[in-house]
């Protein structure tokens, strides 16, 4: 009886050692690389779109392209926060009223109202520049991406650990460096 107990045993920990771990370091590995292509999409679309000033139809397709290639599948969301430099009076209506000082303030613009801008209900073409989502030096741009389904390494882990499956979340953005043309 020992002995049989001895042979399951050993059967399990060789299961595991030759079959379990082995996946489980495969799959942690696609995520990981699953991760790498997306942060690299993510940062070449940002880098262009800071640079160039606005936000291309061509570029997004591009994000959204390289997204799909990664593997995952992710809800992309965009921010703009436009950059308002306000004098300080007094009295708004008497500019002698200055008190010389100034208000900085950021208003926000999302993904819904920078899609309107970049696919509208005309048909136009890609480089038509009524696609582009103009922003002006100084503005904040930021995209986040966040996995929406599970990865076979997440569900791995919860199964072996019982822990919860964490999705893939990235982030980057800047300042806008120049103003589009």
């Amino acid at each position: 009886m020992v002995d049989a107990l001895k042979a399951t045993f050993v059967i399990l920990l060789l299961t595991i050692a030759f079959v379990v771990y082995p996946t489980l370091r495969t799959a942690e590995k696609h995520e990981e690389t699953t991760r790498n292509i997306a942060r690299n999409a993510v940062v070449t679309f940002v880098d262009t779109t800071r640079g160039k000033g606005y936000v291309d139809v061509r570029d997004y397709n591009q994000l959204l392209r390289s997204l799909d290639a990664s593997g995952g599948v992710f809800e992309v969301t965009l921010e703009r926060y436009q950059k308002l430099i306000q004098p300080t009076y007094t009295n708004p209506e008497d500019y002698t009223t200055f008190q010389h000082t100034f208000t900085v303030r950021y208003d926000g613009y999302f993904t819904s109202e920078i899609l309107q801008v970049l696919f509208p209900s005309t048909n136009s073409p890609d480089d038509d520049p009524v696609r582009r989502y103009n922003m002006h030096a100084g503005d904040l741009f930021n995209v986040r991406i966040e996995s929406k389904g599970t990865t076979l390494a997440g569900r791995m882990r919860s199964l072996l650990f019982h822990g919860t499956n964490i999705p893939i979340i990235e982030r980057y953005g800047g300042m806008v460096r120049s103003e589009a043309p």
